[in-house]
């Protein structure tokens, strides 16, 4: 199977998609794959966002809650639902007899964040938010940010409406193009439009290695190529509608 389908299930399990991952793992995707990045699973990402009816789904198709991620953490490290963790390691005759403490191998990594109520996509288009641009609200974040995404304002150059909208990329994919695709999917823009992507005030991002330096909450503007009929009324005019001016060789 191929590693976009990997990727498809562990957005998904982000997502709570219960039919996305429900197709996926019909089609035998790896339910423990990780990322080649972070070390992340689908149950890594399900726990995190606290999808508990998405973590019962992957833990009953084979998903290993042992699994560690890059940094030594597991699944049940990335949140504190009793009814998620009980799922995760339930506890044992020997638990009742401790003395309440956290006896976790690693200190937990959870982040308190809303659960999204989205699809994804298993055409082309991993995620489809949004449909209508003028009634497009601000994303709502979590009191705490995740290291693992970014969050970004971007807005569509000298578009009627000058608020930006907030989105969220996972720094595991952070590349120029990828950047460039999500803008495009979130403003529903098409690709070829686009002419570049400006940092405000007034740098051009050009390289993946210009992306990868960007911060949370940055600015960007989307600059559009000009329609064809603007770029004929900028050039030149015909010699043949001016035939009374000096022609110098």
């Amino acid at each position: 199977m191929s590693y976009s389908a990997e990727e498809k299930l562990r957005e998904a399990s982000a997502l709570g998609d219960i039919e996305g991952i429900q197709n996926l793992l019909a089609q035998n995707v790896d339910v423990n794959a990780k990322n080649s990045i972070n070390g992340w699973t689908a149950l890594h990402w399900a726990t995190k966002r606290n999808h508990e009816t998405v973590v019962r789904i992957l833990l009953s198709n084979g998903a290993d809650s042992k699994l560690e991620n890059q940094k030594g953490e597991r699944p049940s490290n990335l949140s504190k639902n009793p009814s998620i963790l009980n799922l995760l390691e339930p506890p044992t005759a020997s638990d009742s007899n401790d003395s309440g403490e956290d006896n976790l191998k690693f200190t937990p990594n959870y982040i308190k964040n809303a659960p999204l109520n989205g699809q994804v996509d298993l055409g082309t288009k991993l995620r489809q938010r949004h449909p209508d641009f003028s009634t497009m609200p601000t994303t709502a974040l979590p009191a705490a940010q995740s290291d693992d995404d970014l969050v970004l304002k971007i807005r569509v150059f000298g578009s009627s409406d000058p608020d930006f909208i907030e989105i969220e990329v996972p720094r595991w994919k952070l590349t120029y193009n990828g950047l460039q695709k999500i803008c495009c999917e979130e403003l529903e823009i098409c690709e070829s439009q686009v002419e570049r992507i400006r940092k405000l005030p007034n740098v051009r991002l050009r390289k993946d290695a210009d992306v990868k330096r960007l911060m949370d909450f940055q600015c960007l503007e989307i600059v559009l190529k000009p329609p064809l009929n603007e770029k004929l009324s900028n050039s030149y005019q015909s010699i043949s509608t001016h035939k009374d001016q000096t022609i110098l060789y």
